[in-house]
């Protein structure tokens, strides 16, 4: 038998291109494993904080509106809902306006603290609704969802309920009960941070909820991958026409409004988002001014020559006076809390708070129950411009 004998520096050469791949492996894998923990680290949700930042109202101005007449506009507003099947948007947007700390004299109308048990304890809100009705909170694997937009036992919009336990004060930490147990407050937020995509249809409330108890100037990744900002957040609120959206995109300019106040305590916008959010407001104010009526109330067509009264005309299922009262409520409510530098003449407010307070003075009960998500807003803004919250002046 022949042997034959593999020359050495042939063996060393063998034995180093094995070493060699399996060192391009080992670092291959190595790589792979940082890149990983990588794309883990901007996918875990961003620091939430327990308490939400609080934006108060900046002016009190007596000429907005008397004491007296506040007094008489708030008690015509008070939450009378005690009772079977009250209706849930009416109680979320209650909360918002009254908040936590409202208690009332008369039996009749919920306390704050009552009307955020409705919302977030499925007792009370099965002792309400009954058995039958599907409950308003419902677990789920990445969070607990709040159903929207499925009768009146349901919530008005996707995240409303969120940003209306945002505004109140309502800590993440706070007792959610539902059908199947109880969860922390924070479950609703993280469910809402994981399936946030920059394309749905509503995300005026989301921005408010993520600016009050997600401030960061760096973001977070959705489960879509895309990457959050708020400065993306206030691009997207920008860049619709300015009478599209919920409520002729009154919604918008409060949620900017919202964005820079939160941005003075803790920067979550890069200057140029600031400067991008403050050029667009006062934009805003400008198409107010020109378009504001004698009588001092706006219309759907606030926006000017940009609105399409035609297009608009076919689908307005609104009457003319409780859509004179939602944009002027919703206007006189983001200039409360909107810096000075971004606010029109007085004069348009004088007007614009006269008025609105003079038709909701005369207001029967039942138009007050027919209006009466639209009327927080505007209880609220006439509030705020005294310097106060609704349950502080009463």
């Amino acid at each position: 038998m022949t042997v034959t004998f593999q020359p050495a520096a042939s063996i060393y050469r063998v034995a180093g291109f094995v070493c060699l791949h399996m060192a391009v492996l080992a670092s291959g894998v190595a790589w792979a494993t940082i890149r990983y923990r990588e794309f883990q680290g901007e996918r875990a949700l961003p620091e939430l904080r327990t308490e939400p930042l609080s934006v108060r109202p900046l002016y009190d101005d007596p000429e907005v509106i008397s004491d007296s007449d506040l007094r008489i506009v708030l008690e015509k507003l008070r939450p009378e809902f005690r009772g079977p099947s009250p209706k849930t948007n009416h109680i979320d947007h209650s909360l918002r306006m009254w908040r936590p700390e409202a208690t009332f004299d008369d039996d009749r109308f919920l306390s704050g603290i009552e009307m955020r048990e409705f919302l977030l304890d499925h007792r009370r809100f099965s002792l309400a609704w009954g058995d039958k009705q599907p409950p308003l909170l419902i677990p789920s694997e990445t969070g607990t969802i709040v159903r929207v937009q499925q009768g009146p036992a349901s919530s008005s919009h996707r995240d409303h309920t969120l940003a209306t336990m945002a505004e109140t004060g309502t800590p993440l930490d706070y007792p959610v009960i539902t059908a199947s147990g109880e969860v922390p407050l924070s479950s609703l937020l993280e469910r809402t941070l994981n399936s946030f995509s920059l394309n749905q249809v509503e995300y005026e409330w989301s921005t408010l909820a993520f600016a009050c108890y997600v401030p960061t100037l760096s973001g977070w990744y959705s489960s879509e991958g895309q990457h959050i900002t708020f400065d993306r957040l206030a691009d997207r609120l920008m860049r619709e026409r300015r009478h599209r959206g919920v409520c002729r995109g009154n919604h918008r300019i409060y949620s900017l409004v919202i964005l820079l106040r939160i941005n003075e305590q803790t920067q979550i916008l890069s200057d140029d988002g600031r400067d991008r959010i403050e050029t667009w407001l006062a934009d805003i104010t400008s198409r107010l001014i020109e378009t504001q009526h004698v009588d001092g109330f706006w219309e759907g067509d606030w926006p000017g020559t940009e609105f399409d009264g035609r297009a608009e005309a076919k689908v307005d299922s609104f009457g003319t006076l409780r859509l004179r009262i939602l944009v002027t409520g919703h206007v006189l409510e983001a200039w409360a809390l909107a810096p000075e530098q971004l606010l029109p003449p007085r004069e348009v407010i004088h007007q614009a708070s006269q008025w609105l307070t003079q038709t909701i003075k005369t207001m029967s009960a039942a138009e007050i129950r027919e209006d009466l998500t639209f009327l927080t807003h505007a209880g609220r803004a006439l509030a705020m411009w005294r310097g106060r919250f609704p349950h502080e002046c009463l």
